[in-house]
């Protein structure tokens, strides 16, 4: 795991983690299939979350791109 890519990627876990706890305060339904339903929504959204980040964060210039990484190994 790269070093500057670790905050990002606590961060994305943080943002899976309380968007599921907010949607499954909001839904009020703690069924099992609402669980499992939600966590891999939070999931595909934790995910979703990290990649906009980053690519975000690579063209301002907070982040080297793929492509300079590649050339330096």
């Amino acid at each position: 795991m790269s070093r500057p890519l670790l905050p990002l990627k606590a961060g994305a876990i943080i943002f899976t983690l309380l968007w599921t706890a907010w949607m499954m305060w909001w839904s009020g339904s703690f069924s099992s299939a609402s669980v499992v339903i939600l966590a891999l929504c939070g999931a595909a959204v934790g995910y979703l979350w990290y990649r906009a980040m980053r690519w975000q964060f690579e063209r301002m210039g907070m982040l080297p791109r793929r492509d300079d990484a590649s050339r330096s190994s």
